[in-house]
């Protein structure tokens, strides 16, 4: 089962100083600016000050229209993203933020080839920024190139030992690579350890990382590390109560080691908590071998 990352990262740093003069700035563009503004909202402001009170300054107002296309990024509106990143590139062409965050559109609409080529300008403007590295590693490892990611994912640590997507990226990489590279079978455990270790890296950072927690529960699983399987995914749903695809990758583990109580107990609350209907015929299916009706 290919796992997927949970985090890409979509906040970038835009190298723009605001002016001495936003103080009398309108109420608009402060809530436009302002990291804790819901995202809709945000567009919602930063569109005001686009259409009524523009910025007297050209890099001001690219400001806007980068701020405002992280913020449809965020919502996934990809082509209102890509058309504000264009605006803030042609007012301001060196700066690298449009370039990685145009890479990250392209990214989760699954266009890698184009995702590499925006990132690879973001680092050619500035090769110090491990998020566009990063970002770069995550669409190398989408199109298998696992070796080529994990060169990204080393430079972005080398420049930030404490990225967490970095990290999270490194070990989501040996951990595909464990089902998918031929020297899988040749050294088996090895990629699980080496994603397991990397994981543990990310949890001394980010101790409370549901996704990392779950995981590397996963891959104890795999190593039939039990009890250490369990734990990490007890400490998932503690953490993520909602996400039952914690709670359903827990009864695996309780299945295996005929827990069987705990198991079904474990596929009903996942059950109660998941609305697809493919996640619901699969739940049923599972708790239907254990000879449980739905």
């Amino acid at each position: 089962m290919r796992i997927l990352a949970s985090m890409i990262l979509t906040a970038v740093a835009f190298a723009m100083a605001p002016s001495g003069a936003q103080a009398q700035t309108p109420p608009q563009l402060r809530t436009c600016l302002d990291n804790a503004t819901p995202q809709a909202d945000r567009v919602a402001a930063c569109s005001f000050v686009i259409m009524n009170a523009p910025p007297a300054e050209a890099r001001e107002l690219a400001r806007v229209y980068f701020t405002r296309g992280n913020a449809y990024l965020a919502l996934g509106v990809y082509d209102r993203a890509l058309a504000d990143f264009d605006a803030v590139t042609k007012a301001s062409p060196a700066a690298s933020g449009p370039f990685n965050s145009r890479g990250v559109a392209f990214l989760r609409q699954k266009q890698l080839d184009r995702a590499i080529a925006e990132l690879d300008q973001a680092i050619r403007l500035n090769s110090n920024d491990p998020i566009a590295f990063a970002n770069r590693g995550d669409a190398y490892r989408d199109k298998g190139r696992f070796d080529r990611a994990l060169q990204d994912y080393d430079a972005a640590i080398a420049i930030n030992p404490k990225s967490v997507n970095a990290h999270f990226g490194r070990a989501m990489t040996w951990q595909q690579k464990a089902s998918s590279d031929f020297d899988a079978f040749v050294n088996e455990g090895r990629f699980e350890e080496l994603a397991v270790a990397e994981y543990g890296k990310l949890l001394q950072i980010v101790p409370r990382h549901a996704h990392a927690l779950s995981n590397r529960g996963l891959l104890h699983h795999t190593l039939r590390k039990y009890d250490l399987a369990i734990a990490d995914f007890t400490q998932a749903i503690e953490i993520s109560p909602a996400n039952p695809f914690f709670l359903r990758n827990r009864a695996q583990t309780y299945r295996m080691i005929r827990r069987f109580d705990l198991a079904i107990a474990d596929y009903r609350n996942a059950l109660a908590l998941t609305q697809d209907a493919d996640g619901r015929k699969l739940i049923g299916e599972l708790l239907a071998q254990l000879g449980v009706a739905v």
